[in-house]
């Protein structure tokens, strides 16, 4: 993992760029070996503007678990008539290109799409990831823990539905903006951190045709 930092908010504000603030719920913890069911994008701009917002859930396949209910919510029967993803790949892809991608807990959600979008054959222009729950880290905020609803308790973000992609977006997308606030008033460096190099693709390549080796038809 290489991380690369821009002093206060000068490459973040870059008129070029922006942000991508993406949620995903899945059937399990591995990318390699379980499949996303809802995701969500809010796109924000490079100012801190909100510009757009998606969601979908997303059909694992047939007979694929749903995984926890009790914690997402989403039964087989809600998945039903969702659209596989490799029929929302390309907007995904669209909605992050050239975009900071952000998530709380971003490296489960950078591996979950990005293996996701590897299996649809599409490529995802994304360079970095900001992670705002590392960001809560940096900024050494007084909390208990970094869970997402610690910290959006901290900045006194509503938090309507846990564990639903979009709702998580949301409050994600407040966390963020108030992050960026916090590190601008102090010059804090950003903790960006590479993700979709050359490197980074043949290492999810490896290790989902190992992933197919132990587990035929995945």
């Amino acid at each position: 993992m290489t991380t690369t930092e821009s002093r206060g908010r000068s490459r973040a504000t870059d008129s070029r760029r922006g942000y991508a603030v993406l949620d995903v719920e899945t059937t399990g913890l591995d990318p390699y070996r379980d499949r996303v069911i809802q995701v969500a994008i809010r796109q924000i701009s490079a100012d801190g503007t909100a510009e757009s917002e998606w969601e979908s859930l997303v059909n694992p396949g047939a007979g694929v678990d749903p995984g926890p209910v009790e914690v997402h919510g989403l039964t087989s029967a809600d998945l039903a008539g969702a659209p596989p993803f490799r029929d929302v790949a390309a907007t995904i892809a669209e909605r992050l290109a050239g975009r900071v991608f952000v998530a709380h807990n971003a490296a489960f959600d950078w591996a979950f799409v990005a293996v996701e979008s590897d299996r649809a054959g599409v490529r995802l222009e994304v360079l970095e990831w900001l992670c705002t729950m590392r960001f809560a880290k940096a900024l050494a905020l007084e909390v208990a823990d970094k869970s997402l609803a610690t910290i959006a308790a901290y900045y006194a973000v509503e938090q309507l539905r846990a564990h639903d992609a979009g709702d998580d977006t949301r409050v994600a997308a407040e966390i963020l903006l108030r992050e960026l606030a916090d590190a601008d008033r102090v010059g804090l460096a950003l903790p960006l951190v590479e993700c979709n190099s050359a490197r980074h693709r043949l290492k999810r390549t490896v290790r989902r045709w190992f992933s197919r080796v132990r587990r035929p038809g995945r």
